[in-house]
């Protein structure tokens, strides 16, 4: 075999298994997460916010950090001081409505806003997802007898 078509081979072989590796990692990042703490439950009793630590191999400045805001560009080799995502689900029927990003808690994390006034479960900068039509700001709409 000549060097050239070896080298080809090579290539190819670490281009497709570090793909493969990559999309494996994305998804078991949050799919086999660990839940870290008990989860809190909205006043009004609509909303179940759980908080996860992310399932990372590899070391944490090799994971590019998100900014909550869009406009702001990820970091790239960031120093991580406590990186989490959320799940936020519908506690009278366990259904999950959304799952954030993983970001640094320490710096973008603030308290819980069930969305009072702004249609959107919150914590801190971080959105984590939107009210239900029938459960705006935490207030379950009344259903009337029929």
């Amino acid at each position: 075999m000549k060097p050239l078509s070896q080298r080809l081979k090579f290539f190819i072989a670490y281009i497709t298994i570090a793909g493969s590796l990559w999309t494996a990692s994305e998804w078991w990042e949050k799919g086999l997460a660990e839940r870290s703490g008990e989860p809190d439950i909205s006043p009004g009793g609509c909303y179940r916010v759980e908080l996860f630590k992310p399932l990372w191999v590899l070391p944490m400045m090799f994971h590019s950090m998100p900014h909550p805001d869009s406009e702001v560009p990820r970091k790239w080799l960031p120093w991580w001081e406590y990186p989490a995502f959320f799940r936020l689900y519908d506690h009278r029927t366990g259904e999950l409505i959304s799952q954030t990003e993983v970001y640094d808690l320490a710096s973008a994390s603030g308290p819980l806003d069930w969305g009072d006034g702004s249609s959107e479960v919150s914590a801190g900068m971080i959105s984590i997802g939107p009210n239900l039509p029938d459960c705006i700001g935490d207030r379950p709409a009344r259903v009337n007898p029929q």
